[in-house]
C-alpha cells in the first residue's frame, strides 16, 4: 500500500506542469486569445520570456515559463525524493494567420513533471519523467471583435506494480474563453469562460473519478470621466461538480495546484483509501456561485498608465448533505497594473493583486505580483 500511495502522491504532483496561471508566452489557460492581436514584441517578465515575431499575414510565437521554481532557483526544482531534481521550465509555439476577416492560431505547450519511479510490471523500477500536453486553438472574427480560445491540457499516466496491479492517472482540463466586443459606448465587451475538468485514478478494478462542470460570464460597461476611463464589469460565476464525492473546494479543480501542495486533493484521496476500500459519497453534487460588481478605471500619460480593479461580491456555497445549510461569505479583490514607458517601444510592466478572491487562492488573503520589460519590435 505504501508503493501505491508513494507512486500516486509522486504522479499527481506531476500534474504541476498544466495549470499555472502563465506558462510560456500565453499559458495552458486562455492567456492565449492575446496571440492573434499582439504585435511583434519581446517580453521578460519575472515568470516568462518568450517573443512574437511576424507580419500582417503570417506570425509565430515561442517562450518559456521558470515553473514552480524551488530549491535551486527557476530552472531546478526539489524532488519529493530527496535524491532527485526537477528541471522545471514549460515550453510553448504558435503559430497563426492574420486577417481582417478571419484569423486562426495553432499554438502547443509542452510540460516537464517531476521525476517518479515506473515499475512496467518489474521489481526494479525505473526512473521517468512524466510530460504534459497541451495543445491550443485560437480564432479570431470580425476585424477582431469576435475573439475565442480553447486550450485542452492532457496528462495520462500508466503503469504496472511489481504485483501485476495496473495503475492509470488521466486528467484533462479545459478552460475555454471567448471574448465579443460589440462596439458600443455603454455595453463595450461580452466575455464567457467555460471550464470542464476531469480526472481519473484507477488501482486495479478500484476507480475514483471526478467531473466539473462551470461557466464564468461577464458583461462590462464604458464610461469617461475627465481623464479616467471606467468600465464597469458585473461577473457571474457558477461551478458544479457532475458526481456526489467532490468537495467544494475543488470545483473547477487547478489540475497543478490543487494536486501538488502538501494536504491536497491528492493526499486526501489517498489517506481516505478510495482506491481500496471505495468512497464516502455526499447527499448532494457540490455546488458553488459567485457574484461579483468590479469597476476598471484606467488613465495614463505619454509615459505611464494605470490600471485599477477593485471588486466587491458574494460566494454562496451549497451544502453537501442533507439537513446542512448553504454558506454564504464574503468576495472581494484588488487588481492592478502599472506600466511606465521611459522611451518609445520600450515598456516596464508591473501587475499585483490582493484579496481573498485572487487567482490559484482559496478563501485566504493573498497577495500576487510580477514585473519586467516589454519590448516592442517592427513588423517583419
Amino acid at each position: 500500500m505504501k508503493t501505491i500511495k508513494k507512486y500516486f502522491l509522486t504522479a499527481i504532483a506531476i500534474l504541476t506542469m498544466a495549470s499555472a496561471q502563465v506558462f510560456a508566452m500565453y499559458g495552458v489557460d486562455t492567456d492565449w486569445i492575446d496571440f492573434l492581436t499582439d504585435g511583434n514584441q519581446f517580453r521578460a517578465r519575472l515568470e516568462t520570456l518568450g517573443f512574437v515575431l511576424g507580419n500582417d499575414t503570417i506570425k509565430g510565437t515561442f517562450g518559456f515559463d521558470n515553473g514552480a521554481g524551488g530549491t535551486l532557483g527557476a530552472l531546478v526544482s526539489q524532488n519529493s525524493n530527496p535524491n532527485w531534481y526537477d528541471f522545471v521550465p514549460h515550453t510553448s509555439i504558435g503559430i497563426g494567420y492574420t486577417s481582417s476577416l478571419i484569423s486562426v492560431g495553432l499554438g502547443y505547450t509542452l510540460s516537464f513533471g517531476e521525476k517518479f519511479s515506473k515499475y512496467n510490471g518489474s521489481a526494479n523500477p525505473k526512473t521517468v519523467v512524466a510530460t504534459g500536453h497541451t495543445p491550443v486553438l485560437v480564432l479570431n472574427a470580425l476585424d477582431n471583435a469576435f475573439r475565442m480560445a480553447i486550450p485542452i491540457q492532457v496528462v495520462s499516466i500508466n503503469d504496472k506494480t511489481s504485483a501485476g496491479i495496473k495503475q492509470n492517472l488521466t486528467a484533462t482540463k479545459l478552460n475555454s474563453e471567448f471574448r465579443y466586443y460589440t462596439g458600443n459606448d455603454i455595453l463595450t465587451q461580452v466575455r464567457l469562460y467555460f471550464n470542464y475538468a476531469y480526472f481519473s485514478m484507477k488501482n486495479g478494478s478500484a476507480e475514483t473519478k471526478y467531473e466539473t462542470l462551470g461557466f464564468d460570464f461577464r458583461l462590462y460597461f464604458g464610461a469617461i470621466v475627465e481623464d479616467v476611463e471606467l468600465e464597469p464589469f458585473i461577473k457571474i460565476v457558477y461551478d458544479t461538480s457532475l458526481n456526489k464525492h467532490l468537495p467544494t473546494d475543488y470545483l473547477n479543480f487547478d489540475i497543478i495546484e490543487n494536486l501538488k501542495s502538501e494536504g491536497s486533493f491528492s493526499q486526501a484521496v489517498l489517506e481516505a483509501g478510495q482506491y481500496t476500500a471505495g468512497r464516502n459519497d455526499f447527499d448532494k453534487n457540490a455546488w458553488k456561485l459567485t457574484l461579483m460588481p468590479a469597476l476598471g478605471l484606467s488613465a495614463g500619460s505619454d509615459i505611464v498608465s494605470l490600471y485599477l480593479e477593485p471588486s466587491l461580491g458574494l460566494d454562496i456555497a451549497g451544502a453537501l448533505n442533507n439537513g446542512d445549510k448553504d454558506t454564504y461569505s464574503l468576495a472581494w479583490n484588488v487588481y492592478g497594473e502599472i506600466s511606465i514607458t521611459p522611451i518609445q517601444n520600450l515598456e516596464w510592466y508591473f501587475e499585483a493583486e490582493l484579496g481573498d478572491n485572487a487567482e490559484e487562492t482559496e478563501k485566504v488573503l493573498n497577495f500576487n505580483a510580477t514585473t519586467g520589460i516589454t519590448w516592442y519590435l517592427p513588423a517583419l
